[in-house]
């Protein structure tokens, strides 16, 4: 999974199944503020993409993130350096 339409999935999933809501209501282009994502809830989010596909992230890797686009983002170039 290299694709930046598939972290972006993964990344909407994982946000969803934290905030538990459905995935389609987490839209690429929202902002984290939009979804009022906590500190507790980034680590949640770390550990599901964790479990998902095999990478350790921290959840300070996603520090510069202000849209769901940009962990996406984040995630991709993760995955591609590996």
């Amino acid at each position: 999974m290299t694709s930046l339409d598939s972290a972006t999935s993964v990344v909407r999933s994982a946000i969803a199944e934290v905030l538990s809501v459905p995935s389609d209501q987490v839209k690429p282009g929202a902002t984290i503020a939009d979804h009022q994502i906590d500190s507790l809830e980034w680590v949640e989010i770390s550990v599901i993409i964790e479990e998902k596909l095999g990478i350790q992230l921290d959840p300070s890797d996603f520090a510069g993130a202000q849209t769901v686009a940009d962990m996406a983002g984040v995630l991709h170039a993760a995955l591609a350096a590996r």
